[in-house]
């Protein structure tokens, strides 16, 4: 069955995990992607967070993450025959993926209007910090860096916390998201009106973006947002998280109905008698007295006990999963969000990575070969480009690639 994406060329210059990410979401959806990287070190993610011998192979956990699928070749965008290699490559892609500080690619020649001058209907993606205009732009930036800029520091965390960041990276991976969904729209637009577009793809941005509610409620209501741990922004005692007698889950309640039903698996029907537990606003005004309540049921049993008898129920209950715990989670394997691949060589046997998180009817995303080797497909690409044998040494020989 074909994908969404075969018949599309991606060059992607990008590197750490916004851009990769992006990129990689269309190579699972069937688009030829070709990394472009430095020669030497590659893309910084190749080594970070990774133990010895996969820092040695340039082969990151993380890396090998989002760069599935794709195919990778070296070459000195500073040398004077990159020119020649990327002006070819230009001619036959379809979209164009980078995420250097704002104004460096220009610098070196290939920035938007550079490449439309060789592909007029071209799709150029720039993926940045704080955007590609204003006074920020040019601003070196992290996923921590945004999370503080954002706000989205400030509401993590409780009273006692201080601002804290999330556990993992989301500014990268929203700003991957909505890249490739910026990619894809441009791509549709240009089906209809055959002209290519630029676009400003900013972290800032995209964290704004998944801080909706919060800064919505801000705006419109006048509420400052604050730190509420793992409270809901309800407030009401019912929805939180509470240990059990061998872990922990969250349980969000916040309608009548719903009370009615936990108290019935509960066994304590008479709560509903409780004004502090029979209305919305009662179970806001006294959520401190709630959920001392709700721990102290919580605790007398094991959290399976406590899926099952909520579960069954129609409460909205989980159980907060370890990493090594959610392997174990039946619906993890259903979904087949997880790929199993060859593993690159260097590496034995196979890697398993997340892959896209949807199913499409007629041509899953899915991932068959790893992330490439630095340059592993430098000569493959190279030939496809018109380049001979003697050609190809000539710009290994010179360092071009």
């Amino acid at each position: 069955m074909s994908k969404a994406f075969e018949g599309i060329r991606v060059i992607d210059f990008s590197q750490v995990l916004a851009g990769p990410f992006a990129a990689g979401q269309l190579a699972l959806l069937g688009a030829d992607v070709i990394k472009i990287e430095q020669p030497g070190q590659g893309d910084q993610m190749r080594t970070m967070m990774a133990n010895n011998d996969l820092a040695g192979l340039k082969l990151s956990p993380a890396f090998l993450g989002v760069n599935s699928n794709k195919r990778g070749i070296t070459i000195d965008l500073k040398h004077p025959k990159a020119q020649d290699i990327l002006h070819r490559l230009f001619q036959d892609a379809d979209v164009v993926v980078q995420n250097f500080k704002a104004g460096v690619l220009d610098r070196l020649g290939y920035g938007y209007d550079a490449v439309r001058a060789i592909k007029p209907d071209i799709i150029y993606c720039s993926i940045s910090g704080y955007g590609q205009e204003g006074p920020m732009a040019g601003k070196g930036a992290y996923d921590g860096a945004i999370q503080a800029a954002s706000g989205m520091m400030s509401v993590t965390g409780n009273e006692d916390s201080g601002p804290l960041r999330v556990g993992y990276m989301p500014v990268d991976i929203s700003t991957g998201i909505t890249a490739a969904f910026a990619i894809a729209s441009a791509l549709f637009r240009r089906s209809v009106t055959g002209e290519g577009q630029h676009l400003d793809v900013s972290m800032l941005d995209s964290a704004m973006t998944m801080l909706n509610p919060v800064i919505s409620n801000y705006l419109v209501g006048g509420k400052v947002p604050e730190r509420l741990g793992n409270a809901s922004p309800t407030h009401q005692g019912t929805a939180d998280t509470w240990a059990t007698e061998d872990g922990f889950v969250q349980m969000t309640v916040i309608t009548d109905s719903m009370t009615e039903k936990m108290c019935q698996v509960f066994a304590r029907p008479d709560l509903m008698d409780d004004p502090r537990f029979a209305t919305s606003q009662g179970r806001v005004d006294h959520n401190v007295e709630v959920k001392a309540e709700l721990a102290a049921i919580f605790a007398t049993e094991p959290t399976a006990v406590w899926m099952e008898r909520l579960g069954s129920a129609g409460i909205p209950v989980a159980p907060v999963h370890s990493v090594p715990d959610l392997m174990d989670f039946p619906q993890l394997e259903h979904r087949g969000v997880l790929m199993t691949m060859p593993a690159p060589q260097g590496m034995e046997g196979e890697i398993t990575v997340p892959g896209a998180a949807f199913h499409a009817s007629g041509g899953d995303p899915s991932g068959e070969n790893p992330a490439p080797l630095l340059g592993q497909h430098t000569d493959d690409i190279l030939a496809e480009l018109g380049y001979d044998a003697a050609a190809i040494a000539s710009l290994r020989q010179d360092g071009a690639v």
